[in-house]
């Protein structure tokens, strides 16, 4: 049963149960890939143009008119027409309304025919609450863009595993806070990822690769493990990036993707951003990642601009990627296959 929320009442807990979404539900989860063998597809939505209609939605914390006020006025901006899910501006306690508003606002924008993509309002946590109930078939025929960072890393896995194409990138909270990050998003969707360049330091391996590009939120990944929703890392690229937490625990989340497998068949690494973290007596998180991803004789890309601090620029999940790393630069670019 779903808690949507419970107080204390004369020193008897009281819950009020939300089973409106549950009832007569049986999980089948055979869309999703069980025995990890290598993804090969790739579904590439089509790119947007001048008058689209896009969709913003909210999975997860809930959100406030004012806070997404300028990043809607921003997408209308680049011509396209604007259509808000029915939960966006609702609260159920931290959710943007409860489990069955947030799964139907979403599924909504997923059925619509006319929708070419998909913004989230905001991160923060129950994105991974929706995925037994989302039925992702309409993507089959009218495969649109999902956009977002952070908790949206779990309907990116979701996606990766079945072999389409999303966008690591900006949410409509803080949409504007850095205008380059504002401006790659746009290429991303009107135009084609360009190849983004870095220089390099003493964390890099150098090498060049190519594969499908996976990852996201290190804790979601590791959330997700040991689920039908466990994230297919085989022949692929993958991207790690998180905030706030404490440097074991980052150890003991690369811990739990070694022991499971998803590192042995990695065709390489990039590294976004880790703010806000917590050393302790642990050791220095290049140090953690480098015990982990040291030895794969793989190249590693370390430090790209993506993640929880200002600049967040799009990374295109589930798109062959390649990298390079010499002695001076880093990059990495996104082929273009067909639909």
């Amino acid at each position: 049963m779903l808690f949507s929320a419970c107080h204390k009442d004369d020193d008897i807990i009281v819950y009020q149960v939300d089973t409106t979404i549950v009832n007569n539900y049986t999980f089948d989860p055979t869309f999703i890939i069980q025995d990890q063998q290598p993804v090969t597809r790739h579904i590439k939505p089509a790119q947007l143009s001048s008058g689209d209609l896009v969709a913003v939605c909210a999975a997860s914390n809930y959100v406030t008119e004012d806070d997404i006020a300028e990043g809607i006025n921003i997408l209308k901006s680049w011509g396209l027409e604007v259509v808000e899910a029915d939960n966006l501006y609702l609260r159920d306690g931290r959710y943007a309304g409860a489990l069955g508003d947030r799964v139907s606002g979403f599924q909504k924008a997923l059925d619509n025919p006319n929708v070419k993509a998909i913004f989230f309002a905001r991160g923060g946590y129950g994105a991974a609450q929706m995925l037994p109930y989302i039925d992702w078939s309409a993507m089959e025929t009218n495969p649109k863009w999902i956009i977002g960072y952070s908790d949206v890393t779990a309907l990116h896995i979701t996606l990766c595993n079945m072999g389409y194409e999303s966008i690591l990138g900006p949410m409509m909270r803080g949409f504007n806070n850095d205008k380059e990050s504002n401006s790659e998003l746009q290429n991303t969707l009107f135009n084609q990822p360009k190849t983004v360049k870095l220089p390099v330091n003493s964390s890099c391996v150098k090498g060049s690769t190519k594969g499908r590009l996976v990852g996201g939120n290190l804790s979601i990944i590791y959330s997700l493990s040991g689920t039908a929703f466990d994230l297919n890392t085989k022949d692929a690229i993958l991207f790690i990036e998180d905030t706030g937490e404490a440097n074991y625990s980052i150890d003991r989340m690369l811990l739990n993707l070694q022991q499971s497998g998803k590192l042995t068949d990695l065709k390489g690494l990039i590294v976004g951003e880790f703010i806000n973290n917590n050393q302790g007596n642990d050791l220095p998180l290049p140090d953690i990642i480098a015990k982990y991803f040291g030895g794969l004789n793989i190249p590693i890309v370390y430090g790209y601009p993506n993640g929880h601090d200002t600049k967040n620029l799009p990374l295109v999940l589930g798109s062959e990627c390649s990298i390079s790393v010499n002695d001076k630069e880093a990059t990495v670019s996104f082929a273009s296959p067909a639909i």
